[in-house]
């Protein structure tokens, strides 16, 4: 096995382990922690690197108290270092008590700052870092692959033919317990109706990969999976929702689509890829599929002592000698790559950027909260110069005043942090109510635990050193000379107060422009999206599945089934028409290679490739499809006649630029000689076939009357004149008219189809907006507190400008002026840093660039205009004074 050099221990971690340690013990302990290391980092440098941080974070809390206790003894009579400590945390929490009214607005937006990170470092957490319970989760990877020539980047789902799985199971060295799956849906029966739940079919025991254990009962064993045994495992919430967590139902028998199956265990609690229920064995072997095939995934195991550069390497080689060994008769293996990712990685990609996007403008808050927190801090610090002169008078050194300043903003950080964690507990719960209802390929616990208490620990104990340390600074340098030069030269006093807390104040508009930037360009980006044209009248349109067990219905009765329930549903009230189809608008999934009569019609870097809908008549009348030329499919066209088949207008346009593809002839799936041919006899109108958010793709329409053998899994489309919802027993009834075992499930209108297909995005969108607006907020009341109290600190300067004729107006537009200077700077730094910020968020914009000038415009003006608002009270309360009583002010 090849070795790596191994890297260094991070620097973070191995200064604080050397400051922790015993000076005593201090070169052994580093070195036995710098072997482990190395030995950690030949396997895998990352996990090494996570241990080594794990290594310093639990050295500190009884390090940290051996210290003290060390300290403590050495303080004469129990005045040593901890009862300072614990004197300081009394006082603070006097002082917090004292000052009730100032501490509430302190805590409370400490706990909105730290309770937005918590909830989201949660999900965070419980998603993307730790999303499956199963140990060692470094080793367990999916394969992925790349055709270049098919225009497909690298991709993990439906990727792999069951050949191809072979040429990486029989070859690999690097890898073990190499399994893949296919997907689709079975009917389960016991107690109750039957039951639609989504089903993985396996070649492979994927507990053994996972590293984990069934619930009751075990996995597949060898025998089973050579045989092709009917046994299965359902999930762990059908097992108790189902069948009430019965302990003795391991062993029994469980109709599956009406074939029985040896139930032989439960999946583990947690365990939901992709939201399968049911897991059976696939009944025939990989060599029996075509090679191009390719409805597959895959995952393994790392073999331990391998590295995952040395899988990858490994998996070059695989892909190459598979290319030379097929790539004539295969022309999509020219180029075509393998890749191994872990499979956490894998799981979580469709919500991994927004999800750190989100995080970022969580922390982003948590600095803005901070630096309105110790603004709010210095004015408070005002009131108190005369407590400080009197403790520095009677002996008190600036270190001891520090101390008890920190301390007091830790307790209130402390306080923060506690409210924070409350508020978590409900954004999670939130969270999960919304997890249930998207369909995620994972089914992380999103929860407050022990890593994100940890988590949120280190976030309100940096907070409170970040707000309190500059004004605990600050506060511990008024003397007694300088109380007395307050006192005596009120114009002049507080100027470095004031110049720090104008300082927080364009901090807080620079964090609040980047988070409304932010905000501006996703919800600029999302109105976009949602004026797209999908190409088809959407509206009342709902969408139901329907799967007919293969054991039951078989060739011609498939599609007589669908034929006869759609004529029912056409029959309904309430219903205009109905169809039924593979997919619909914007759920696309189902692609196939072309090949055309003649030979490719147009030139292309990639081979011919659309999406293949098989549908029934009527079905681009229902959807409101326009015809663009030709005609679509009628009662002329059955089994027995021309197979025939409608293109969209992309596919015409890419395919046959220069000609009329009516009447042209092409096949399906590739240039096999025994594959029929299909006239072209339509183009129909493009539409968002993939989503909103993505290009319009070439599709071709197959009749299921001709195709629909093998297709016995269909989404019913109903064009409804009245609410969808309504309908449904109606539709149900008409089901079980004709087979009372047969449920429909998936039921969703195309809206909601089209809502879901950028959940990510509107979920991205509307937590930027909302820190946005609650970063302008914080802005606003920041601006206020500064000016008022910069109002208050001047108030004979600004008494003598009214006796000596200065009129109200002028001294406003002083008191406005001079608030507005901080904020055009904070203004200019935070356009600044949002370029690069937009360039981050580009992959999550649409139609609109990162550095939109009329979004960073916008912005601006709304900060510089709330600043300007928040300004003009404290300023109009300025230029109000009676110059008597201002003078008069000590």
């Amino acid at each position: 096995m090849t070795r790596h050099p191994s890297p260094t221990p991070p620097g973070i971690p191995r200064w604080l382990l050397a400051r922790m340690a015993d000076p005593d013990t201090r070169d052994a302990q580093m070195g036995d922690l710098q072997e482990e290391f190395e030995e950690r980092a030949d396997a895998d440098p990352g996990a090494a690197r996570r241990w080594y941080w794990k290594q310093a974070v639990g050295s500190l809390a009884p390090n940290l108290a051996h210290r003290a206790r060390r300290t403590t003894r050495r303080g004469p009579k129990g005045d040593g270092t901890m009862s300072k400590v614990m004197q300081n945390l009394r006082f603070a929490l006097r002082a917090t008590h004292r000052h009730a009214a100032f501490s509430a607005v302190v805590i409370g937006t400490l706990a909105l700052g730290i309770g937005a990170n918590t909830t989201v470092f949660s999900a965070v957490y419980g998603l993307i870092l730790n999303p499956f319970p199963f140990p060692e989760p470094d080793r367990i990877v999916g394969v992925g692959t790349a055709y270049p020539k098919l225009g497909r980047d690298l991709g993990f789902f439906e990727n792999m033919s069951p050949h191809e799985y072979l040429d990486v199971k029989d070859n690999t060295r690097t890898l073990e317990d190499v399994v893949a799956w296919d997907m689709g849906n079975r009917q389960i029966a016991g107690d109750g109706p039957p039951q639609n739940v989504f089903t993985g079919f396996w070649w492979g025991d994927v507990l053994r990969t996972l590293g984990m254990r069934a619930h009751l009962g075990r996995g597949f064993s060898d025998e089973e999976l050579a045989r092709g045994d009917p046994v299965a495992l359902i999930s762990y919430r059908i097992w108790r929702d189902r069948f009430g967590a019965d302990s003795t139902l391991v062993g029994s028998t469980l109709l599956i689509n009406g074939n029985p199956h040896t139930l032989i265990g439960i999946i583990p609690d947690g365990v939901v890829m992709y939201g399968m229920d049911l897991w059976t064995i696939m009944p025939v072997q990989p060599d029996a599929y075509p090679r191009n095939r390719r409805q597959m995934q895959l995952i393994a195991r790392i073999r331990d002592g391998v590295t995952l550069q040395e899988v990858n390497t490994e998996l070059e080689g695989i892909a190459g000698r598979t290319q030379q060994a097929f790539g004539a008769e295969f022309d999509e293996y020219e180029g075509w790559s393998l890749q191994a990712v872990r499979w956490n990685e894998v799981a979580s990609q469709t919500f991994r950027a927004g999800a750190f996007v989100i995080m970022g403008a969580v922390a982003f808050v948590l600095l803005l909260v901070c630096a309105n927190t110790a603004s709010l801090m210095l004015a408070r610090a005002q009131g108190r110069r005369r407590e400080m002169a009197v403790r520095t008078a009677m002996g008190a050194g600036r270190g001891s005043l520090v101390g008890q300043l920190l301390t007091e903003s830790l307790v209130m950080a402390a306080l923060g942090g506690a409210g924070g964690v409350a508020l978590a507990y409900l954004g999670t719960a939130g969270l999960r109510q919304l997890m249930a209802t998207l369909a995620l390929p994972i089914a992380g616990a999103v929860e407050i635990n022990g890593p994100v208490l940890l988590f949120t620990g280190v976030v309100a104990g940096v907070a409170g050193i970040i707000f309190g340390l500059v004004p605990a600074f600050q506060a511990s340098r008024t003397g007694i000379a300088g109380v007395l030069q307050s006192e005596t030269r009120g114009a002049t006093a507080g100027v470095s107060r004031q110049r720090l807390q104008r300082i927080f104040v364009g901090v807080e508009v620079a964090l609040a422009f980047v988070l409304l930037t932010g905000g501006g360009l996703l919800l600029n980006s999302f109105v976009r999206l949602n004026r797209v044209d999908p190409g088809f009248d959407h509206e009342n349109l709902l969408s139901m599945r329907l799967t007919l067990p293969r054991e039951e219905y078989q060739g011609d009765a498939v599609p007589a089934f669908f034929r006869d329930l759609t004529g029912r549903l056409d029959a309904v009230p309430g219903i205009r028409s109905a169809a039924a189809g593979t997919q619909f608008p914007p759920i696309g999934f189902s692609a196939a290679e072309l090949f055309f009569e003649g030979g490719v019609p147009s030139e292309d870097a990639t081979l011919p490739r659309a999406l293949t809908t098989v549908v029934t008549r009527g079905y681009f009348e229902t959807l409101g499809i326009p015809l663009r030329a030709g005609r679509t499919f009628d009662d002329t066209d059955d089994a027995g006649t021309v197979r025939v088949a409608v293109i969209n207008e992309v596919a015409a346009r890419r395919y046959y630029p220069d000609s009329d593809p009516v009447g042209k002839r092409l096949k399906l799936g590739g240039a096999d000689a025994d594959a029929p041919w299909h006239e072209i006899i339509g183009v129909v109108g493009a539409t968002q076939n993939r989503g909103l958010d993505r290009p319009m793709e070439p599709e071709i329409f197959g009749l299921h009357d001709q195709l629909g053998g093998n297709q016995n899994q269909l989404f019913l489309l109903l064009r409804t004149e009245v609410d969808p919802a309504g309908l449904l027993p109606a539709v149900r009834q008409a089901v079980a008219d004709m087979d009372a075992d047969q449920p429909i499930y998936a039921i969703q209108t195309v809206e909601q189809a089209f809502a879901s297909s950028i959940s990510t995005r509107r979920a991205t969108t509307l937590f930027l907006s909302v820190f946005g607006v609650f970063a302008l907020i914080l802005a606003a009341v920041g601006i206020y507190s500064v000016v008022s109290f910069t109002v208050s600190e001047r108030t004979q300067e600004i008494g003598l400008r009214v006796a000596l004729g200065a009129d109200g107006g002028k001294v406003r537009a002083l008191v406005v002026r001079q608030a507005l200077l901080p904020v055009f700077i904070g203004a200019a730094v935070g356009a600044a840093l949002s370029i690069p910020v937009g360039g981050v968020l580009q992959r999550q914009l649409f139609q609109i660039s990162g550095k939109d000038p009329l979004t960073l415009g916008s912005v601006g003006l709304i900060l510089v205009g709330v600043a300007a608002l928040a300004s003009l009270v404290p300023a109009w309360r300025a230029s109000a004074l009676d110059p008597v009583e201002a003078l008069r002010k000590e």
